[in-house]
C-alpha cells in the first residue's frame, strides 16, 4: 500500500499531466527491477477489499500462480485500487452509496476493451499515448487508461479500404505495429504488449496495462496465409475479416456481395487462423460471412465492436439470430459505443429512409446518410444508458457469458453523452450494478468473457497443432 506521501506525489503529477499533457507514469512506484511485489498496482486511493454480494470469493486480491490465472474467479480480477480522483469519488458516493461498491468492483476487475483505434493517431499524427490528452483530442491514452480502470485493450491496426489488397496495405499494418512497439517499449514499467490470455492476466496483476494487437481490414493480408502467419509472429491476435469493403475472400456488410459470404479462400483463411491461435473477428462482415465463419471455425469467433440490431437498425449490428448462433458456439459480441450503432432513434423506418436516399443504394457513405437524416429530423444523440441497453439485450439473447465491451474509441466521431472517453468506463459498471447484475456477472462483461474466449482460441490452436504434428510424424 502506498503512503500518504506517495499519494500526494501521484495526484500532484496527475494534475500537472492533466493541465499540460506531459508524459506520465505512475508516481511513487518501485520498478520491477527493484524486487517489489510483482502485482503491486499504482494505487491512488487505498481501497478496501471487495466484499462480493453474490457469493463470490475474494481470492483474486492476492498473488496467484500461473495454474490459477484462468480460473473462473481468478481470471476476472487484478486486485487494483480505485484510481478516480478523490473529489469526484466523494461527489459520486454522496449522490448514491452504490458508487462505492461500483468503484471498488470496477478497479478490482480486469477490464478489457475489444477495439480501440489509437494506433492510427500514433502513426499518422505523432500521438503520444504516454501523455494525457483531452477528450476533444482523443479518447484513450495511458494516464486515462489508469484513471478509467481500463486494464487491457486490443489496439486496432486499421488499414483503410483504399489500400486494397496491395503490398502497401500490408506495409501500412507493419508500420503501425512498429510505432506501437516503439511507444510501448519506451514505458516498460507501465504498459506491455501481450500475446496470450495468461500474459494479459499476469501483466495487469503487475499493475501495468496490457496491449493486444488486432488487424482491422482483412484485405490487408491479400488472402495470403503467409501474410497471416507473419502478422501472428509479430503479435497480431485477431483479424477483422473485412472492413466496409468486400475483398477477395469475404463479403462486408457495407458492400455489394461478391461471394455470398466466404469463398474457399476465405474458408482456408479461417482454418489457418484457428491453427495459429488467431481470433476470427466478424465485425463489419456481412451476415452471410458471419454465418460462414461460424460454421467453418472450430474455435470461438468474435464481434469485436458491434452492437445489436434489435435496438438500433444497422447492418453493422448483430441480429438476434446471430447472437443466438454466436452463443451456441461459445463466441462473444463486444458492444460498440458509436452513437449511430446504439441510438434508439435509428429504427427500421429511419434506416429505410437513409438507404432510399443513398446514391445507387451504396452503403459506403452510410454514416453521412445517417447523420444527414438525424440532423434533418432534429433527433437527439444517444446516452451511456443506451449502451447498457444494448448490453442488456445481448445478455438476454446470448447469455451473460457472451457479451463484452468494444468501444471503438478513437475510431468514431460521435460518442453517447456520458461516454466522452476511457475515463467514463466506471459509469458503465455503476449502471450494470444499478440494473441488478451480480458482481460475478459484471466481471464477466467487463473483461472475463474476452479472456475466456482468447484462452479457448489458444486451446483449439494447441489441439490442431498436436494433430498436425501427429500426422507429420506418421508420414515419416
Amino acid at each position: 500500500m502506498l503512503t500518504s506521501t506517495h499519494q500526494a506525489i501521484y495526484f500532484a503529477l496527475l494534475v500537472v499531466a492533466m493541465t499540460f499533457s506531459l508524459p506520465w507514469t505512475p508516481a511513487g512506484l518501485p520498478s520491477r527491477a527493484s524486487g517489489a511485489t510483482p502485482n503491486m498496482a499504482p494505487v491512488a486511493i487505498s481501497a478496501a477489499p471487495v466484499v462480493p454480494t453474490d457469493g463470490a470469493s475474494n481470492e483474486g486480491s492476492n498473488p496467484v500462480g500461473r495454474d490459477s490465472l484462468l480460473s473462473e474467479s481468478g481470471a476476472m480480477r487484478d486486485g487494483g485500487a480505485v484510481m478516480m480522483l478523490p473529489t469526484m469519488r466523494r461527489i459520486l458516493a454522496k449522490k448514491d452509496s452504490l458508487w462505492e461498491r461500483a468503484l471498488r468492483l470496477h478497479y478490482d476487475a480486469i477490464v478489457v476493451d475489444g477495439h480501440v483505434d489509437t494506433p492510427t493517431l500514433m502513426l499518422d499524427r505523432g500521438y503520444d499515448m504516454g501523455a494525457r490528452h483531452s477528450s476533444r483530442t482523443a479518447h484513450v491514452d495511458l494516464p486515462r487508461m489508469y484513471e478509467g480502470g481500463l486494464d487491457a485493450t486490443f489496439f486496432a491496426l486499421y488499414v483503410a479500404p483504399g489500400y486494397g489488397e496491395s503490398e502497401q496495405a500490408l506495409r501500412r499494418a507493419s508500420n503501425m505495429i512498429q510505432e506501437v512497439q516503439r511507444q510501448l517499449e519506451a514505458r516498460p514499467d507501465s504498459v506491455a504488449l501481450v500475446l496470450s490470455a495468461d500474459e494479459l492476466v499476469r501483466v495487469t496483476r503487475e499493475g501495468r496495462k496490457a496491449i493486444l494487437l488486432g488487424l482491422e481490414g482483412g484485405h490487408a493480408i491479400g488472402g495470403s496465409p503467409d501474410a497471416l502467419r507473419d502478422l501472428y509472429q509479430r503479435g497480431v491476435r485477431y483479424v477483422t475479416l473485412t472492413h466496409i469493403n468486400s475483398n477477395s475472400f469475404a463479403d462486408a456488410s457495407q458492400s455489394r456481395p461478391r461471394w455470398n459470404g466466404l469463398n474457399e479462400k476465405g474458408r482456408r483463411i479461417v482454418r489457418e487462423m484457428n491453427r495459429l491461435g488467431m481470433i476470427v473477428d466478424v465485425s463489419h462482415a456481412s451476415d452471410s460471412t458471419f454465418f460462414d465463419a461460424l460454421k467453418e471455425s472450430t474455435a470461438p469467433i468474435l464481434l469485436s465492436h458491434s452492437s445489436v440490431r434489435a435496438l438500433s437498425s444497422s447492418v453493422r449490428n448483430a441480429s438476434d439470430d446471430m447472437l443466438r448462433a454466436l452463443a451456441e458456439r461459445n463466441g462473444l459480441i463486444m458492444i460498440n459505443f458509436f452513437d449511430a450503432l446504439v441510438n434508439p432513434h435509428v429504427t427500421d423506418e429511419f434506416m429505410d429512409e437513409v438507404l432510399r436516399r443513398l446514391p445507387g443504394g451504396s452503403l459506403v457513405n452510410l454514416w453521412n446518410g445517417v447523420y444527414d437524416l438525424k440532423s434533418e429530423r432534429g433527433l437527439p444523440g444517444a446516452h451511456l444508458t443506451h449502451v447498457v441497453d444494448h448490453i442488456d439485450h445481448a445478455v438476454r439473447v446470448a447469455g451473460v457469458d457472451h457479451v463484452g465491451l468494444g468501444s471503438d474509441f478513437d475510431g468514431v466521431f460521435d460518442l453517447p453523452a456520458g461516454l466522452d472517453d476511457v475515463t467514463r468506463l466506471p459509469w458503465i459498471t455503476y449502471e450494470l450494478l444499478k440494473r441488478g447484475y451480480s458482481e460475478t456477472e459484471v466481471r464477466k462483461l467487463l473483461g472475463g468473457n474476452l479472456i475466456r474466449l482468447l484462452h479457448g482460441v489458444e486451446q483449439e490452436a494447441a489441439r490442431l497443432q498436436r494433430i498436425e504434428a501427429g500426422a507429420t510424424s506418421s508420414r515419416r
